[in-house]
């Protein structure tokens, strides 16, 4: 795997499964390589169909999978709406990746909605 600089923007979500009885999600994105290191979107209040469009920067050292935990802000604590993992081969091979990825329920049978990932790699 290559070393370099990892540009991800976390642009958007659509479809979110509703974690919330009452209105639509809060939601936000922890994006990570690494559980040690996580970093995170702004939170979406009310929306199923969340525009963040924030921009983080990751230190590829030989990673291989980059991972997305969408959550749903709540006033005590947050409840998940799902997660995906993006191989970074993708990304290493074009140089570049913008996907729609969804966001699978349990088994991979159905979706619990999906997240646009933009991503750009420079090699160091």
């Amino acid at each position: 795997m290559p070393n370099g600089t990892l540009e991800v923007i976390v642009a958007a979500g659509r479809r979110l499964k509703d974690e919330d009885t009452i209105g639509k999600n809060d939601a936000y994105v922890e994006v990570y390589l690494d559980k040690k290191y996580k970093q995170r979107t702004k939170t979406i209040s009310n929306s199923n169909d969340p525009v963040w469009d924030e921009r983080f920067t990751f230190n590829i050292h030989g990673e291989d999978a980059i991972h997305f935990d969408v959550y749903d802000a709540d006033i005590a604590d947050k409840d998940s709406i799902g997660s995906c993992k993006v191989k970074l081969k993708h990304v290493f091979d074009d140089g570049k990746f913008d996907e729609w990825v969804k966001l699978p329920a349990m088994f991979g049978l159905s979706s619990h909605g999906e997240i646009r990932i933009i991503m750009n790699f420079k090699p160091s």
